[in-house]
């Protein structure tokens, strides 16, 4: 142990006597290691940290699916449909089911009223997620059934929020969309699902309506299951895919090509980020590669200048293991220095990854750095000694002795295989570089096409706002026409107002899609073609500064006494009325969703083509714009294109929908600027990220360069006096240190164009609108590469040219 602590102070005191070496090396490890702590505990978050339930392994998440389009994401499940899978299945232990709402919480005194965000659940949902309430209970199944009573649970967060944690909420009657719920229970913190839910409500007393017990409707129910113990997951999905083969041949008209997703619970919330966060982890892993590459040339020049205090220690009797051991020691101290420092920046730069993530996944918000992180800090510190300190302790180790000794001033010369390993890591910089810098070239360049993609409509300058009249306090719909008009005229009124409309399905918020069949033709069940559909009122084309192509707008005539009529999009027009006028010609379609006969709409307008939901538009669906006075919608989306300041525009909505409603709250009042950019969030996320971590790679890169090329200059110091004294000219000179450098740079970015394009290959999953074999990146990322090659040449090649051969000479 003595002799273990006399070597650590020795390494200190060496480091110590080196400040600038010690300053380098410990930064560049450091941003290395922050670089993928960072990263890791992003992926840690959102990954790997498992759901805060029991065995959360076994929860599935369940929905419908298109047969015949294996890519296509699931989509809700229609009751019947839930209730034969819960009958038939043998290999759930429960399987429940759940609908995402929103609910307006009111008459609470002394607090205004609020949008609340919940769900209702069948009676067995918590019991699916294993989770009990930490005061109360939860419904039963003799609550949960058609016309039982309005009982509610909250959640811990809103219990604290709203309720101050009183444990005598339980019993207490509280006003939920104008209806009188009592609260029979709070959950524990954990509890959020689905997706940050507030307050659950039983499903089934919503039943009986008519509407949700036909199979033709899917009305955004999703189906969640707790595996029986020793069913694997294929095998629940075999059984889930047979139980839906046998729906299809028994209800053909609705069930045709429809099968289900049996997906894990926490792969259905951040499934989709799984690639993107893949990615980067493989740049910050190349990242800590060149940092690695760079440190090992560093620690091996200074070990070759050492190596006469190797040899005078080997002479006296130090053994080769007591070198090797020494030098690991000095890599150790560097590399946990470097670890903390790198810790302390992936601390740092947690609130920014916060910022920059997705915001529709809490667990983005969630990134912790806790036993996992440190952990894998410490490892990585202990991996990245090893990987740059092994190298020149086993250089320092095979020296020969006699050499050493009898070296000049500027210690022992290099042998070739040492001189090649040393350039063969500057080679590994410039390609590890070069796929980094092209890698995030094509990224930025999807970024770029998506921040500047058409969307047919403009989103700068208008407001949104989501506005949900409740059923119990609007039953009869003239009073929903008439709150709002009232609205309408109100914001009109307001200074700055240049035009308002009101949509239940506006672009970015779209939700509901209907089929439709034109008149004429006759498509099989199952085979209706589908559409976004969208019901307006007021100067919604005005708004969204959109253009009526053909035909004329809806008006105050078409109300519910007048005959039906629809809009529809350019997209729906060229598709299925090609070479056709479609103003005139009808429809059939259901767009209440009621499950009743289709009814026909009249074609009065083409509308230009928007793209409702914007980046996250795999393929166009058409759109059918429906008048509000014809179609019933509660669910409103104020649109409003203003040039007022945001806060006060806010306060004065506010005011009005008190005015108009005192109970009804107005929420989720944002910019339409904000809602497309959500589209691209993950990718703004990706491109940002990548290009930092490429930048830095360049630096380090281009540091490792340099230090290579001044580590040359300096060990070729007597034969570039010789041939200064020999009359060669400084443009010699400096073309034999520049031709050093490029060679590397040439070699470096043949290989690293192979790694290149083979990430480009892997990349194509998430460009947008990008060829990944355009030679513009390429060709860009090759001029950054040769700049930064100049750079690293020029100091060394004109600190060489300032050489006195004579005082050199004489040295030697």
């Amino acid at each position: 142990m003595g002799s273990l602590l006399q070597e650590i102070r020795f390494a200190a005191r060496m480091l110590s006597k080196q400040p600038g070496f010690t300053a380098i090396a410990i930064l560049t490890l450091a941003l290395g290691i922050g670089a993928n702590t960072s990263i890791f505990s992003v992926v840690n978050a959102v990954l790997l940290r498992p759901l805060p339930y029991p065995q959360p392994d076994r929860i599935m998440f369940l929905g419908d699916a298109d047969r015949t389009s294996p890519a296509a994401p699931a989509f809700s499940v229609s009751l019947p449909d839930y209730l034969d899978w819960r009958h038939d299945n043998t290999v759930f232990e429960n399987l429940a089911l759940s609908r995402r709402e929103a609910y307006p919480l009111s008459d609470i005194p002394g607090r205004n009223p609020e949008m609340v965000s919940g769900a209702v659940v069948t009676a067995n949902f918590f019991k699916v997620l294993g989770i009990a309430p930490e005061l109360g209970r939860a419904f039963t199944e003799e609550e949960d059934k058609p016309g039982g009573p309005f009982l509610a649970l909250i959640s811990d967060r809103l219990w604290t929020r709203v309720f101050q944690r009183d444990p005598a909420v339980i019993g207490r009657d509280v006003t939920f969309y104008n209806r009188r719920a009592t609260i029979i229970g709070v959950m524990p913190p954990q509890m959020t699902s689905p997706a940050d839910a507030d307050v659950w409500f039983p499903l089934m007393r919503r039943v009986g309506n008519g509407v949700w017990e036909n199979r033709i409707i899917h009305p955004w129910l999703f189906a969640w299951g707790r595996l029986k113990p020793g069913v694997t997951l294929d095998q629940g999905r075999a059984e889930m895919k047979a139980i839906a083969a046998r729906l299809e041949k028994t209800y053909p008209e609705s069930n045709t090509n429809t099968t289900v997703t049996v997906t894990p619970l926490l792969e259905s919330i951040v499934g989709k980020y799984r690639l993107n966060l893949a990615f980067l982890l493989a740049a910050v892993a190349l990242v800590l590669l060149i940092a690695c590459a760079n440190l090992a040339n560093l620690f091996g020049a200074r070990s070759a200048t050492r190596a006469r205090e190797f040899a005078i220690r080997a002479a006296v009797g130090a053994r080769r293991g007591q070198i090797v051991r020494q030098l690991l020691i000095e890599s150790l101290m560097i590399a946990t220095l470097g670890g903390l420092f790198g810790f302390l920046i992936a601390l740092w730069s947690r609130d920014l990854l916060r910022i920059l993530a997705p915001p529709d996944v809490a667990r983005f918000r969630e990134i912790a750095f806790d036993g996992r992180i440190l952990g894998f800090t410490l490892l990585l510190g202990s991996i990245t000694s090893v990987l740059f300190g092994l190298w020149p302790a086993w250089q320092a180790s095979r020296a020969d002795i006699r050499s050493n000794l009898q070296a000049g001033a500027h210690g022992s010369s290099d042998t070739i295989s040492t001189r090649r390993i040393r350039d063969w890591l500057v080679v590994a910089d410039v390609a590890l570089t070069l796929i980094l810098l092209s890698s995030a070239g094509l990224v930025l360049k999807s970024f770029a096409r998506l921040q500047s993609l058409n969307l047919g409509f403009e989103p700068r300058g208008v407001m949104t706002a989501k506005i949900d009249l409740p059923y119990s306090g609007y039953p009869e719909y003239p009073k929903v026409i008439s709150f709002a008009q009232t609205l309408i005229d109100k914001v009109a009124a307001l200074p700055g107002t240049e035009r308002v409309a009101i949509g239940a399905n506006p672009p970015m918020l779209a939700t509901w899609q209907i089929s439709f069949v034109r008149e004429g033709l006759t498509v099989a069940p199952g085979q209706e073609p589908n559409a976004d559909s969208e019901v307006i009122d007021g100067d919604y084309l005005g708004t969204f500064k959109s253009t009526l192509l053909r035909g004329r707008n809806f008006n105050e005539h078409d109300t519910k006494d007048a005959p039906r009529v629809v809009m529809i999009d350019q997209t729906l027009a060229e598709r299925y009325f090609s070479g056709e006028d479609p103003i005139g010609k009808r429809l059939a379609m259901d767009p209440d969703g009621s499950g009743k006969d289709n009814r026909w709409f009249q074609i009065v307008g083409v509308v230009a083509r928007m793209k409702f939901h914007g980046a996250n538009e795999n393929e166009a669906l058409p759109v059918v714009y429906f008048p509000l006075r014809q179609v019933e919608r509660r669910n409103l989306v104020l649109l409003v294109r203003t040039a007022a300041p945001r806060a006060s525009f806010e306060k004065k909505l506010q005011q009005i929908v008190t005015e108009i409603d005192s109970r009804q709250p107005v929420y989720e009042i944002r910019t339409m600027s904000e809602r497309v950019a959500e589209t691209w969030a993950t990718q703004r996320l990706l491109a940002l990220l990548l290009s930092v971590f490429a930048g830095l790679a360049l630096l380090l890169a281009t540091i490792g360069l340099y230090g290579v090329i001044s580590y040359t200059a300096l060990r070729r110091l007597r034969e570039i006096a010789l041939r200064l004294t020999l009359g060669a000219h400084y443009a010699q000179i400096r073309a034999l240190i520049f031709g050093h450098g490029f060679r590397l740079l040439v070699i470096g970015c043949g290989i690293g164009l192979l790694g290149a394009v083979f990430a480009a290959i892997v990349l194509r999953q998430v460009l947008f609108e990008v060829n990944p074999a355009e030679p513009g990146t390429y060709l860009l990322v090759s001029a950054f590469l040769f700049l930064a090659t100049f750079i690293a040449c020029w100091v060394p090649a004109a600190r060489a040219c300032r050489t006195d051969p004579i005082a050199v000479l004489r040295n030697e």
